[in-house]
């Protein structure tokens, strides 16, 4: 086989590689964007239980730790194993905070 052969069915390869390697990188892409929309979600609602009275915090907790499961679901399908760790800590850092300040405040 010539160089110009074997290179000409090296790219004929390499371009079947990439159609699939864009596909999952455009996966990993939206995963990545829905990650950081709900990270922003659950932020927001981790904000509201805050500012809310404490009868209506507990409806904005579970708000927030719906979205941030998502994010961290989104998290892992982009295989972003810091990411997820992140989030995890995020969410039980704002599960420490509603049980030690604002559970126990309402009229439940």
């Amino acid at each position: 086989m010539s160089i110009l052969g074997w290179w000409r069915k090296r790219m004929r390869r390499a371009s079947r590689r990439s159609d699939s390697c864009r596909a999952l990188d455009e996966a990993a892409i939206a995963a990545r964007a829905d990650m950081v929309r709900l990270e922003a979600f659950a932020e927001a609602a981790y904000h509201a239980m805050r500012e809310c009275r404490p009868q209506n915090a507990r409806s904005r907790y579970e708000e927030a730790r719906i979205q941030f499961e998502r994010a961290i679901d989104a998290a892992q399908r982009a295989r972003l194993a810091d990411e997820v760790a992140r989030l995890q800590r995020r969410r039980d850092q704002i599960g420490q905070i509603y049980n030690g300040q604002m559970r126990y405040s309402g009229d439940g």
